[in-house]
């Protein structure tokens, strides 16, 4: 199972948990219903809440992230709270009907004439709306970079170890020229919503983009773990050969793209007034930026940093090959550069 999965599966535990708690909140609170007994109406209310928070949030958390989810994650903001708002009403149905079958061995919508069904449905329709407006909130600026501004975690400029990753859309001025500004911005958008997943599956934190260019980070730990940067590497390589023939049948092109991997301490600030933003200084930003640029000049696809390489510990299914020593703009010492190779 993977890290992704693990991490889902535990935020939706958390939720239909606390689904359950509202659930036997919003019945001692309101009437006893049918059963007349109020530890009865607690009871039904918390089953009720829970099988409605593992339907939707299932939903929101597992189908929509997915491949099947890709027309709703496409969607405007408004469509797609329209489109959840139907499903939304949908769960409330089948959780009322669930309820009556299971508990009063009925099998009717009266329930949907009963003052609580809209009272409680109103209410989780509020509840949707600002989980959604949350979630397009992270979406826009990242769920670390959410987090770490609720915290004040940069309010005052700190020093931590971090892995960056540049890539860059290779071609992107001759695809102008080609297809206009409007056309090489539609691909653009195209290839970095489809390389989302795999950075999102490897633990990648999106930092920006900045034209055709994309730029993720990792905290820079020991061993395996910063293995996480190199996988995903490849397995954007492989999303896009995934996709080849949808590139290929809407622009007649598929994209390729270089890739620049460092790693090093950085300075790590909260900057700006109206629009704020986490910022990253030093080195080791620059320099992961210039190795992405030797990447033409190599002629390679993927160049690592042997300060990074040294400080990852290498499954046998991948190979570093040296690529040689640069002298990259800015730095007094000239870089050792290699490039990865997976057998997988």
């Amino acid at each position: 199972m993977s890290r992704l999965m693990v991490s889902r599966l535990r935020l939706l535990a958390i939720i239909v948990v606390i689904g359950g708690l509202v659930g036997v909140l919003d019945s001692y609170l309101g009437d006893v219903g049918i059963d007349g007994d109020k530890a009865t109406a607690m009871y039904h209310g918390g089953v009720n809440w829970i099988v409605g928070s593992s339907l939707f949030f299932g939903f929101e958390i597992f189908l929509v992230p997915s491949r099947f989810g890709v027309g709703i994650r496409r969607l405007y903001f408004l469509n797609a709270i329209a489109v959840k708002s139907v499903a939304l009403v949908l769960i409330v149905i089948l959780v009322g009907l669930f309820g009556q079958a299971f508990f009063h061995g009925l099998f009717d919508l009266d329930f949907l004439n009963e003052p609580q069904f809209f009272r409680t449905l109103i209410f989780v329709f509020a509840v949707i709306i600002l989980f959604q407006i949350g979630i397009q909130v992270i979406r826009i600026i990242g769920g670390r970079t959410l987090i770490n501004f609720v915290l004040g975690k940069y309010h005052r400029p700190i020093r931590e170890d971090k892995i960056f990753m540049f890539l860059d859309l290779v071609g992107s001025t001759a695809l102008a020229e080609r297809l206009g500004d409007v056309g090489v911005q539609t691909i653009i958008t195209k290839f970095f919503f489809d390389i989302t997943e795999p950075i999102i599956e490897h633990g990648g934190e999106i930092h920006r983009y900045v034209g055709d260019q994309v730029v993720v980070t990792w905290p820079l730990r020991a061993g395996r773990a910063n293995m996480r940067a190199i996988r995903c590497c490849f397995a954007i390589a492989d999303q896009a050969h995934d996709k080849a023939s949808d590139y290929k049948r809407e622009f007649d092109m598929v994209p390729a793209f270089r890739i620049g991997l460092h790693g090093g301490p950085v300075v790590i600030s909260q900057c700006g007034d109206q629009k704020q933003e986490i910022s990253y200084f030093g080195d080791t930003v620059n320099t992961a930026a210039r190795i992405e640029q030797q990447c033409k000049a190599l002629d390679c696809p993927l160049l690592i940093s042997a300060e990074l390489l040294n400080r990852i510990t290498l499954p046998p299914t991948y190979q570093s090959q040296p690529k040689g020593t640069v002298k990259l703009r800015g730095r007094e010492t000239e870089t050792e550069l290699f490039t990865i190779i997976s057998s997988e």
